[in-house]
């Protein structure tokens, strides 16, 4: 990270092809690595995994825009996701609203960026992500300490 402001958000999505469902996760962390936040969403009707990296990382930016977040670093371990952001890969039509609404939050905060990060330094969004597929329950968590099955 750039600044002792600066914050870094990993996201991460589990996706089950055989059906649909599967899960989201982020981890927010200070310049110190500190955890300030997280969240776990299990999801389903998702048609692939792009989508489901897609919707982490929205709802990521969601969240973290309607906090007042401004200066923040997302991380996404998915290229291919990162690179539709950015405008050098052409976006499919199902993720199309994702990329919109993930733009919408970005342009909302002063400086803020996604960047692609190899899933080696994205573990504890992967980990949230796939515990998060397996929750009897659809309601979105936060967490603002660390979680014990983390």
């Amino acid at each position: 990270m750039d600044s002792p402001t600066r914050l870094k958000c990993n996201t991460d999505g589990s996706w089950k092809q055989e059906t649909g469902e599967g899960g989201v996760g982020w981890v927010l962390r200070d310049s110190m690595g500190n955890l300030m936040w997280a969240g776990a969403k299990r999801i389903t009707g998702m048609g692939s995994e792009l989508e489901v990296e897609a919707e982490a990382l929205r709802w990521a930016a969601q969240v973290l825009t309607g906090f007042g977040y401004r200066n923040v670093t997302f991380e996404t371990d998915s290229q291919v996701l990162s690179k539709m952001l950015s405008g050098e890969e052409a976006t499919w039509p199902r993720v199309r609203p994702f990329i919109q609404e993930i733009g919408a939050s970005v342009a909302g905060m002063n400086e803020a960026e996604v960047v692609y990060y190899p899933r080696s330094g994205n573990k504890v969004a992967d980990r949230i992500a796939k515990e998060t597929a397996m929750f009897t329950s659809f309601v979105p968590k936060l967490y603002s300490i660390v979680p014990s099955w983390l």
